[in-house]
């Protein structure tokens, strides 16, 4: 059960009018009075002389120790909207806490206390007292307990709570056996994680003394007690020691030392290993700096040169780590022609589809070092599967699987599913990417390279597009049938689709479309 803790709330402001201050006292009670469990609380006046008059200044009241928190939130939000001077007391037991202030941020801290359970904590009081009496004997004598009764009543708390704390204090050694009991055990598995470690020449064991004698103590077993059962597992372990001694030293007059070859190779697998593990950690520290960004900053390189520096890394490994680590999180960049995909992938990862556009084109070229000449059928072939392989990656990877080759062959497979015409299949296929649009009494369909979307919001395979093949962009964006065929022919070729087939060009479908 709660203890009550009593409330002693006065108006202080000597500036404050009287009608102001009994207006104010009311409206405190009723805002008291509107918080949970406060309804039938009974609030008594405070009263003074002011004006030669006798007027009610404030109130006192008594509420449950539980309640305290928002009583301190209602009080403070008061203060927040008329911050008029006011005396604030609470106590509990012999506890007793005043502040005088205007200011609502003042009552903060005894909110943060109340929420705690720092501010009136009788239980705290109980149980500090309770363990000190129960670190003498290790069990609670009958005078301890009465005089733990006493305070128990004082603080105003049951006999259930007192039993638990009681419990608590003892815990988990209640009696002097257990004690006894656990600091047997501790002092056991002290000593064989010694025997484990195998640490040095008899005697060792003496370091972990204070260790013990300090468990002693915070147990309350008595120290001759202690020290007995320390110095019994202590003569185990230097016997057990000097038989361990003695039997190596005749194991290895036996069977002689190590080859020189062996300790070598020991000593290579040793080094290796450390080295291993000296490029894992810079791995993992690459991979700290390129989280946010492709390169890292100016001030995250300096920590990769100090640590390879310190590491014992060649600059060419920290390389290789730094280009894998990088390639693993923004899309690998492999050429078998030797382009350089690296602007390509930051475009990409900065959403400028635009630009990745054109870069796109660039790059094909290089690839196919055709001096910034448009693909034909011919050279188009001639395109590495890395090099494509590279590229659609990067845009699907940044789109989201919306853009790339593959994203353009999906949308093929599924006009070649509908459309038995071949004509009809290829004019769909550029409708569908939205490179073209339905032809019109006044339009063919073919759109401006400039009026295509170079957004997300753009159709599925719509990016990259294929101007690289193009001759001209001046007016419309038009690619040649046969070239297209060709692509499309290459893209499964180096990169297939289950079930996708490209059939050969009809010769006798002509390969432009005025």
């Amino acid at each position: 059960m709660a203890q009550d803790i009593q409330f002693s709330i006065r108006f202080v402001d000597p500036q404050y009018k009287s009608d102001d201050v009994v207006t104010e006292v009311h409206y405190l009670i009723e805002d008291l009075r509107d918080l949970n469990g406060m309804s039938q609380t009974r609030f008594e006046p405070i009263s003074e002389i002011r004006d030669v008059a006798e007027i009610r200044v404030g109130v006192t009241f008594a509420a449950p120790s539980d309640l305290l928190g928002p009583i301190l939130r209602r009080l403070r939000d008061r203060l927040y909207y008329n911050p008029i001077a006011t005396a604030f007391c609470f106590k509990m037991a012999d506890i007793m806490l005043c502040i005088e202030t205007h200011q609502a941020d003042d009552l903060l801290g005894f909110i943060a206390a109340a929420q705690s359970g720092l501010l009136f904590a009788p239980e705290r009081d109980y149980l500090a007292e309770a363990e000190t009496y129960s670190r003498t004997q290790g069990e609670l004598s009958p005078t301890e307990l009465d005089n733990l009764n006493l305070l128990r009543q004082r603080l105003g708390l049951t006999a259930e709570q007192a039993e638990v704390l009681n419990a608590r204090a003892a815990s988990p050694y209640p009696t002097k056996a257990d004690k006894h009991r656990h600091f047997e055990d501790m002092t056991a598995a002290e000593f064989s994680r010694l025997r484990a470690m195998d640490e040095g020449p008899p005697f060792a064991s003496k370091d972990i003394w204070p260790v013990l004698q300090e468990l002693a103590e915070n147990l309350g077993l008595p120290f001759l007690e202690a020290e007995a059962i320390y110095q019994t597992h202590q003569q185990r372990y230097h016997d057990d020691t000097k038989l361990k001694t003695e039997q190596t030293t005749a194991k290895t007059a036996e069977d002689g030392r190590l080859s020189a070859e062996a300790k070598a190779e020991a000593e290579r697998q040793k080094q290796a290993q450390q080295t291993q593990e000296r490029l894992n950690q810079y791995r993992d520290l690459c991979r700290q700096t390129m989280t946010h960004a492709i390169y890292p900053s100016e001030f995250d390189q300096g920590r990769l040169d100090q640590a390879r520096r310190l590491w014992g890394i060649s600059a060419e490994q920290a390389l290789q780590l730094e280009t894998e680590v990088r390639d693993e999180l923004y899309g690998g960049v492999a050429s078998a022609t030797g382009v350089d995909y690296n602007r390509l992938r930051n475009l990409l990862h900065q959403q400028a589809w635009h630009e990745a556009d054109m870069e796109t084109e660039v790059l094909i070229l290089n690839a196919l070092n055709l001096d910034m000449q448009p693909v034909t059928a011919a050279t188009m072939e001639r395109l590495s599967t890395v090099d494509l392989t590279t590229i659609d990656g990067l845009w699907n990877r940044y789109s989201k699987g919306r853009f790339g080759f593959k994203a353009q062959q999906q949308v093929y497979r599924g006009q070649q599913q509908i459309q038995a015409d071949d004509r009809q299949r290829w004019l769909a296929f550029e409708e569908a990417l939205g490179w073209r649009e339905a032809p019109s009494l006044f339009s063919r369909g073919y759109k401006p390279y400039h009026d295509l979307t170079f957004s997300l919001e753009a159709p599925p395979g719509h990016l990259p597009t294929w101007r690289w093949c193009c001759p001209s962009l001046s007016d419309r964006y038009k690619i040649n049938l046969e070239i297209m065929a060709a692509v499309i022919h290459h893209l499964n070729t180096c990169m297939p689709l289950e079930t996708v087939t490209v059939p050969a060009l009809d010769t006798a479908f002509p390969t432009q479309i005025a």
